[in-house]
């Protein structure tokens, strides 16, 4: 039997796939030892978990990330673990193109300052006088990607005759695959953001890229760089480290669809969080932060659904080999 563990209150989709052999945590009554694949969204896999589905011979994680599986303990009891990355590739890197045109055209701040105006008449400057200084030509800028798998490198394609060059940093790729993308390649997190005007992140979480995103990447990027991350909220070490580099100039604009904790909590003490939310006049339309949204659009969505369900009847005749995680 396939288990859907949580989330998907109408299985559909999954039922057209999988038939009879679905059940889900909406039944009533499961035989949880007939259950030998796991199709997870956000539920914990690990130990504990687990000792409701002895007979767990394969999890398929609904989307790219699996943060909520426990690696370790499946690969010790020969679990194979499975994930589902193609499905929202061009929905993400749409949102990264998109936070990296507006941060880098003012578009948000335009709109509120265009609001104000017309609220609150300025003589002096009363409509196009009002020009932002931060608003770039972005034929004159160079894009850093931090990672260059399916999104990244989607990102890279579509930004190409947009921006004046290409850099990335990928220690995962094979040599050469700068050719592919016409980009230049680095060797360092450091030396690609020396190197950036705007950078925009792409990595998997892993120890090498947790709180990758802290004061010492902040203070190596360009003066005036722009930031987006639309890969993995707990890249980020800290909100302080992003609330610094705005104040300082360091950073022009943020543009977030992930953040460490979701929804951040209000706290007084989070400066960012505080700011983004009140609209602090010194950092107005200068924070873009979505709520973990950028992998949607109808279409992603059955695709999403429809390619796991499918994963997981392959996987119930031991007959699936894409996308193994462990």
């Amino acid at each position: 039997m396939i288990y859907i563990t949580d989330y998907i209150n109408d299985p559909t989709i999954e039922f057209n796939v999988i038939g009879k052999n679905l059940c889900s945590f909406l039944d009533e009554k499961v035989e949880y030892s007939l259950v030998t694949v796991l199709l997870v969204w956000h539920f914990p896999v690990n130990e504990e978990s687990l000792k409701r589905f002895p007979n767990v011979k394969s999890i398929i994680r609904y989307g790219v990330g699996f943060d909520n599986i426990d690696l370790e303990f499946c690969k010790k009891h020969s679990i194979k673990v499975f994930n589902n990355p193609d499905y929202g590739v061009d929905e993400v890197s749409d949102t990264a193109l998109s936070m990296i045109m507006s941060l880098s055209r003012c578009i948000e701040s335009y709109n509120i300052q265009s609001r104000e105006l017309v609220l609150h008449p300025n003589k002096e400057n009363p409509w196009q006088e009002n020009t932002d200084k931060r608003a770039k030509r972005l034929k004159n800028m160079t894009l850093g990607l931090v990672g260059v798998g399916r999104i990244g490198s989607a990102l890279a394609i579509k930004m190409k005759n947009i921006v004046g060059s290409i850099h990335f940093y990928d220690p995962e790729v094979a040599s050469g695959y700068e050719k592919v993308l016409s980009a230049i390649r680095h060797n360092s997190v450091e030396d690609l953001l020396s190197n950036s005007d705007i950078v925009s992140i792409h990595a998997p979480l892993s120890p090498s890229t947790k709180d990758l995103i802290n004061d010492n990447f902040i203070n190596n990027m360009r003066d005036g760089s722009i930031l987006v991350n639309t890969a993995r909220g707990s890249i980020l070490k800290s909100h302080s480290c992003i609330y610094q580099g705005l104040l300082s100039g360091k950073l022009s604009g943020v543009g977030f669809d992930v953040l460490p904790s979701e929804p951040p909590i209000l706290d007084p003490e989070d400066e960012l969080i505080s700011a983004w939310i009140n609209d602090n006049i010194n950092l107005s339309g200068r924070i873009i932060i979505n709520p973990h949204s950028a992998y949607y659009s109808e279409e992603s969505y059955q695709e999403m659904r429809y390619k796991a369900a499918t994963y997981a009847l392959n996987a119930l005749t031991n007959n699936h080999f894409l996308n193994r995680i462990i």
